[in-house]
């Protein structure tokens, strides 16, 4: 359990609800140690005998209590603490109100957009208070005059929002008062849900032609002295439109002389020749001024005011980061390591796939660059998430986000380093490039579950993400570049290197490198921190004095949002996943209700402490282990525990049973380390069963475990005895197979002797 002056505070809103022990409880406010909570009245209090009123102190309690920072940070990380975030569906976030989008577009598309979001939104509100649950053209016609009474307040409230993004918050502006008729509403609301917000943003303002229409000569003389006259030197539009008219008109004489001439000369000149000659006019200064707006912002900047103006005032318009406490904003981008690691073929195999080491067209003959992603928090430079692939995708934007919720000391610690890394929070912004493995639909949804708003960095602002950039850089420079096997940018700085020759880190050894350069380098480097203060400094200050973090999520919602999706039957012990019983008193009154159906459960492999099996449709129960060594631990750390007491159960040869022992103890924390810092794909139900299949001669079952006394193992066959008091003939009075006798029309359950086949 961290320190709570070293480790992570957790700061937890008033009025939040919860279960801690098994006993509902409401946050009221923070005080000096921890928080103040009010323990609910727990039903089970009044099965209480009244005689043994007052020695249940655990369900009786009822009152205030302080819980210290460290007991909520080991109860979210263990499972006894969960806090109430409705029911873990995933949540639509494109259908979210998103100021940003609406703060991009001019006015009246702006407003436009906000009143169809704003009559829309109404309209499924007063829908539920009514229930009115089918909505049609007759119902909603009967709740028009509510919506136009409610919508000027709703308007007012989501142009608040955009004010503070726009880049001239106080323009006046034309507030619409009145929705549309009741289909259109209808029309609206199936687009907000089939397309998101944005569908519910036309483009009828740019329809048509947006400038005055002008004659192809007139045309191109009008962007020839734009292009000449519209530079530092800031010319009035009057003289812009001066030299255009000028430039018109003589061109106008130029083309009149010349058909006078043909004229002369005794051609005949056409009625459509001179009629074209008329168009050549002029445009007035308002064609003129529509003309020079209709260049790019950035370029009429840098055409009126130059580049230096630019880069002076690029952080004085809105464009910085404004952070404020840690978890506020975190950034998460992925790194090609400018080295070749050696990976062995067959960990290749496990770690992508069959089918994707063929789609890549490895056949590890030679050594491979990774992809390190890693995930920062941008107001105490500390790393929170750290994980290599061979190549980016969705998956591994997943788990490096699921590393930041997670307490990686056990893997800093099994990877040789001194410090301890216990940096987790739930951000509250992830900023990133628009990578497609962050754009990703699974990604939204994955931030909209765990309640992160995904952003996107604005493009061409590498500034904005400079503490990433930066990070990748000293990465190559202080650690990656001293490694032999050094990967160059191009053939020419390459030379005659051979960098794939030259490799000598594993994919095991990269990974302790940079876990020992992160824990005990970088997070204490005050170069990477601010003020002369490092990353560390600066995360305990502001746990210790600060607002401190968001509470990671509790050990529910992690299995629910991180974990497989797997189909098993129950049984009177509950649901078995690797060898392990899940079940409840609850769960079991819903399984004998039907006990023949297939449950869907969500199963986690970063903890097994309990499982989230779905009882009705969106209705989803915990389930604990019911063994109590697997409670707290990975999967990884259960399967190498089970191989343990194999070894115990079979001493036959102690020699081989203690080099065994040794080996696997000094596997079981690189192993650990490796499985969660290496991100692999994502666990199917097929590989959990070939899993559990695999593993099975590691675990003592009814059926494979022989006791002492038995004379027979499996199947009947003879047990040779090791000591000759084992070889011993059983009494006359222990338990005989008692012949029965088959009666008509009932089948009788014979009365197995232990020992014996089941």
């Amino acid at each position: 359990m961290s320190d709570p002056q070293n480790g992570t505070v957790f700061r937890f809103e008033s009025g939040t609800l919860g279960r801690f022990g098994h006993r509902k409880i409401k946050f009221l406010r923070a005080a000096n140690t921890g928080y103040l909570v009010e323990f609910l009245p727990d039903p089970e209090a009044r099965n209480v005998p009244e005689t043994l009123r007052g020695t249940r102190p655990d369900i009786e309690f009822i009152g205030k209590k302080i819980l210290p920072h460290s007991e909520l940070y080991g109860g979210l990380l263990d499972g006894s603490l969960e806090i109430d975030e409705d029911d873990h569906v995933f949540i639509d976030h494109s259908q979210s109100f998103k100021p940003e989008l609406v703060a991009s577009l001019a006015e009246r598309p702006a407003q436009d957009l906000i009143l169809r979001y704003a009559s829309v939104m109404l309209m499924r509100e007063i829908c539920d208070e009514k229930g009115i649950i089918t909505k049609t053209r007759r119902e909603i016609r009967k709740i028009e005059a509510e919506i136009l009474t409610r919508l000027p307040h709703r308007i007012d409230e989501l142009n608040a929002k955009v004010d503070g993004r726009r880049r001239h918050p106080f323009r006046r502006r034309k507030t619409p008062q009145y929705s549309t008729t009741a289909q259109t509403l209808l029309e609206w609301d199936k687009k907000l849900r089939g397309q998101g917000f944005s569908g519910l943003a036309d483009n009828r303002y740019l329809s048509g032609n947006r400038l005055c229409k002008l004659h192809p000569v007139v045309a191109r003389i009008v962007r020839q002295k734009i292009d000449e006259l519209v530079t530092l030197e800031q010319i009035p539009i009057a003289a812009v439109h001066s030299g255009i008219s000028d430039a018109v008109k003589q061109e106008r004489q130029d083309q009149e002389d010349a058909l006078s001439r043909r004229e002369a000369e005794g051609e005949d000149i056409s009625e459509a020749e001179w009629e074209a000659l008329q168009k050549l006019r002029p445009p007035s200064v308002g064609t003129v001024s529509k003309w020079v707006a209709s260049m790019a912002p950035l370029e009429a900047m840098l055409r009126g005011r130059g580049p230096d103006w630019l880069l002076s005032n690029c952080l004085s318009v809105g464009l910085g980061m404004q952070v404020e406490r840690a978890g506020q904003i975190t950034m998460i981008d992925e790194y090609t390591a400018d080295v070749f690691a050696i990976i062995p073929f067959a960990f290749l195999i496990y770690w992508l796939g069959e089918q994707k080491v063929a789609e890549l067209g490895i056949d590890g003959s030679k050594p491979l660059r990774v992809v390190v992603s890693i995930m920062i928090d941008a107001y105490t430079g500390c790393i929170l998430g750290l994980q290599i692939r061979a190549t980016a995708d969705p998956d591994l934007a997943k788990r490096t986000i699921m590393m930041s919720l997670m307490d990686k000391t056990k893997i800093a610690a099994a990877c040789g380093a001194e410090g301890a890394w216990d940096h987790l929070l739930r951000p509250e912004k992830i900023l990133h490039d628009a990578g497609s493995a962050y754009v990703a639909c699974s990604t939204d949804m994955l931030c909209a579950s765990l309640r992160i708003e995904n952003m996107t960095a604005p493009k061409a602002k590498a500034f904005i993400r400079g503490l990433m950039e930066r990070v990748f850089r000293t990465l190559h420079e202080t650690l990656l570049a001293k490694i032999p096997g050094k990967a160059f940018s191009d053939t020419v700085k390459r030379g005659d290197y051979d960098a794939e020759a030259e490799a000598i880190l594993t994919l095991d050894d990269l990974i302790q490198v940079i876990t020992i350069w992160v824990v005990d380098i970088y997070h204490n480097s005050s170069g990477f921190g601010r003020d002369g203060l490092t990353p560390n400094d600066l995360w305990r200050h502001e746990m210790a004095h600060g607002m401190g973090c968001r509470p990671v999520p509790d050990l529910k919602t992690m299995t629910h949002v991180f974990g497989t999706t797997l189909k098993r039957k129950a049984r009177q012990t509950g649901i078995r996943v690797m060898h392990a019983d899940y079940s409840s008193k609850d769960f079991m009154k819903e399984y004998l209700r039907k006990p023949n159906r297939d449950f869907r459960i969500r199963w986690w492999e970063e903890d097994i402490s309990q499982i989230q099996v779905e009882i009705r449709p969106n209705e989803w129960m915990p389930l604990e282990v019911m063994d109590r060594r697997a409670r707290g631990i990975s999967v990884y750390e259960w399967d190498l525990l089970r191989r343990h007491e194999y070894l115990k159960r079979n001493p036959a040869d102690d020699e081989v049973r203690q080099r065994a022992q040794s080996r696997i103890d000094a596997m079981l924390e690189e192993k650990i380390a490796t499985s969660r810092k290496v991100a692999r794909k994502a666990l199917t139900a097929e590989e959990v069963a070939r899993w559990e299949e695999e593993t099975l001669r590691y675990y003592a079952t009814p059926s494979t475990e022989i006791s002492s006394d038995q004379s027979h193992g499996l199947y009947g066959a003879p047990v040779r005895p090791a000591t000759q008091e084992s070889a011993v003939e059983p009494e006359d009075d222990q338990p005989q197979r008692k012949p029965t006798r088959k009666q008509p029309g009932r089948r009788t359950k014979p009365n197995w002797q232990s020992g014996t086949m089941e």
